[in-house]
């Protein structure tokens, strides 16, 4: 998916481990081209490529893939070493269950399970400590790598039926749609990912020289994932990412790409928890956001190619998305 940015929530928790730690958090961001005060604003957004060097600075300077959220660390190399060993395993069950073994054995505070009693496989995990992730970073975190990661290894999307979380529904949940394509439930007594069995056999079909460039590439395959996800909202997005018109096509249009009609596609938009005007709303806001970082463009032509009737119209709705105006934004961004 083209132009994806992240909400600045992810950013200010992959920071927290390195203030914890006693790290010059702003030094090490300024340095790498990632303007702190921008991180900081709630609202802002993070373009791929500051966030995925945000995430390796965090593991580079803390040594901890868990980056500071747990009792003691799980240094780096960690998953690179759980990756070769369930590499050679015959199905996805074994290698989850190989994986849990080696998680007991990098750290005390995160437990994961999986019970396949009922008509589903269920993929739970635990903080033994939930105050060192005040703001459950890394129960998602996790939970997004071994949805990803398992699904990598056997060549196949995981379609989740459902998801639940044991924190109440956050601020940040827009973000869900992409990290967790599916339904998610809140204050609910376990965090768990919810999948047919049918997976649980299927042969892992990797090899050793492509797991090692996956690792190579970490986090970045773990995060741009979401070509794989053929939920309706992703299939929207794309429509409207690869039209070539210089107007959004409208939803009537969308539709007949579906081939379907506007009524059940909204229909099945809003069972994503989405709909047509927040996906379009969304994609321009991350398309602004590329634009006033990477390109040299005025903000009126920024507003002209979005497709807004005036500039004045484009700033309004880019201090609603972000909190900031364009020039602002811009601005905190050199």
């Amino acid at each position: 998916m083209k132009n994806l940015t992240f909400s600045s929530h992810y950013a200010r928790s992959i920071l927290h481990g390195l203030e914890k730690n006693g790290c010059a958090a702003d030094d090490l961001l300024i340095r790498r081209g990632i303007d702190p005060d921008v991180i900081r604003q709630p609202k802002a957004r993070v373009p791929t490529d500051q966030f995925i060097r945000l995430f390796r600075l965090a593991w580079k300077e803390l040594d901890d893939e868990f980056m500071g959220r747990t009792t003691l660390p799980c240094r780096v190399g960690h998953f690179h070493l759980m990756g070769s060993l369930v590499i050679h395993c015959d199905n996805l069950e074994q290698v989850i269950r190989q994986s849990i073994r080696c998680y007991t054995l990098f750290s005390d505070d995160i437990r994961i399970e999986l019970d396949t009693t009922g008509d589903e496989a269920e993929l739970s995990l635990t903080h033994r400590r939930p105050e060192l992730d005040p703001d459950n970073f890394l129960v998602e975190w996790l939970l997004l790598v071994w949805h990803r990661l398992v699904g990598w290894l056997i060549g196949r999307k995981i379609v989740l039926s459902h998801a639940t979380f044991t924190h109440s529904l956050p601020q940040h949940f827009d973000e869900y749609r992409f990290v967790f394509p599916c339904q998610c439930h809140f204050d609910e007594q376990r965090n768990s990912l919810f999948f047919s069995k049918n997976y649980l056999t299927m042969p892992v079909t990797r090899s050793e020289a492509e797991l090692d460039e996956f690792i190579e590439s970490s986090p970045r395959d773990l995060l741009i994932w979401t070509d794989e996800d053929n939920s309706t909202t992703t299939q929207v997005r794309q429509l409207l990412e690869n039209s070539e018109e210089s107007k959004l096509p409208n939803l009537d249009w969308i539709s007949e790409q579906l081939h379907m009609t506007s009524y059940p596609l909204c229909r099945k938009l809003k069972a994503e928890g989405s709909s047509y005007q927040k996906i379009k709303d969304n994609l321009r806001r991350d398309q602004a956001v590329i634009m006033l970082t990477r390109q040299n463009l005025t903000v009126a032509e920024i507003s002209t190619h979005l497709g807004f009737a005036e500039p004045g119209a484009f700033s309004r709705a880019f201090k609603h998305w972000t909190g900031l105006s364009p020039l602002a934004y811009r601005q905190q961004d050199h």
